[in-house]
């Protein structure tokens, strides 16, 4: 059996030397030092001023923890979903309590900015949320615009941001434009999965109304700003996720999008035969979903699995249609290789 690659849009793979040869005390001086160089290389891949920190939990996590602070059981909200996990915002979001408005991209992925519009005056929402990259669909929406809509629209509405599938390996530049980001470690950061890094901005912080204590925002950030107990973090993820965040931001932002780009035009290319592809306009460059015309889904990831290569299956609204693949940082340089065995297994 052939050494499997990870070809998954998340986890992806990383290297053993990120973690430490011995146990550190989360109250050891160095480490907490360490906190503070992570916050600001975290500003830099969200493109934010503010708050930051890396919640010890799944990027589930850090949706829930936005839940948690920013909307109140009688609270309102509009999600803007593309996919699975917009859908399972507004799940999280329906078990707070809130009444929640979900506005639907249309089938091919396109924001609805009318529909979307309609829904933020007729709802005045205390909170809107939206997934920049869904992976289940591989659709990203144009982020800025949406969120430029918004605060026009409706300026007293926070704004929550899903980015787990693109910070680290796309640039944001969310500063005065989401009031709460959330990602995960093991996609774009190229990190080991359980960290939920966040940025929040000024006016997140001061509408926090925490209905968790694990996930009390100000709690959180009494922690990371002033060093006060509040909880046992995972420190070994902590380090490891330092060190990854300072070699993609070494690589660069833009690079590493320009990679990703380039390797999705390359399959979209070189399997224009066999499969079909979300349109150009709404594709992700960091999530690759594929729809044979000809073989099953099933077949196809079975026959890379075979050649060593570990896609995944489509998920929500592409399940049983499509597979899936990340073209995270590394994984790009593959885009190749994938499809000179997905070429060979529609021969």
């Amino acid at each position: 059996m052939p050494k499997q690659t990870l070809l998954t849009p998340g986890p992806v793979p990383f290297t053993g030397d990120l973690f430490p040869r011995e146990a550190v005390s989360h109250t050891d001086p160095t480490f907490r030092e360490g906190l503070k160089k992570l916050q600001n290389d975290l500003r830099e891949v969200f493109g934010v001023s503010g708050f930051t920190a890396a919640l010890t939990g799944s990027g589930s996590w850090g949706a829930e923890v936005a839940v948690f602070n920013l909307l109140s059981p009688t609270g309102k909200a509009v999600v803007l979903s593309t996919g699975l996990f917009g859908q399972r915002f507004a799940e999280m979001a329906r078990l707070r309590g809130a009444q929640v408005h979900v506005v639907e991209a249309d089938p091919e992925g396109r924001v609805p900015f009318g529909l979307l519009g309609e829904a933020l005056r007729a709802v005045k929402p205390d909170l809107f949320a939206c997934v920049h990259v869904d992976t289940s669909t591989g659709v990203a929406i144009p982020l800025h615009q949406v969120l430029e809509f918004v605060r026009a629209t409706s300026p007293y509405t926070l704004t929550v941001v899903d980015a787990v599938a693109s910070a680290g390996a796309m640039p944001l530049e969310l500063d005065g434009l989401a009031d709460y980001a959330f990602t995960a470690s093991q996609k774009g950061l190229e990190g080991p999965a359980g960290l939920a890094p966040i940025a929040v901005s000024p006016r997140g912080l001061a509408h926090a109304r925490p209905a968790s204590w694990y996930g009390d925002l100000t709690r959180v950030w009494a922690f990371w700003e002033k060093g006060e107990c509040h909880h046992t973090p995972s420190v070994p993820l902590l380090q490891a996720l330092t060190r990854t965040t300072e070699r993609v931001l070494a690589e660069g932002l833009r690079e590493r999008e320009r990679r990703s780009r380039e390797a999705y035009a390359f399959l979209r290319e070189a399997l224009a035969d066999g499969f079909t592809f979300p349109p150009e306009e709404v594709a992700a460059p960091t999530v690759a979903v594929l729809y044979p015309r000809r073989e099953s889904p099933s077949t196809l990831l079975l026959r890379l699995r075979e050649a060593g290569i570990i896609a995944a299956p489509g998920i929500g609204p592409t399940r049983n249609r499509a597979i899936r693949v990340g073209l995270f940082g590394k994984q790009a340089l593959l885009a190749q290789e994938l499809a000179e065995v997905l070429r060979g297994a529609l021969a």
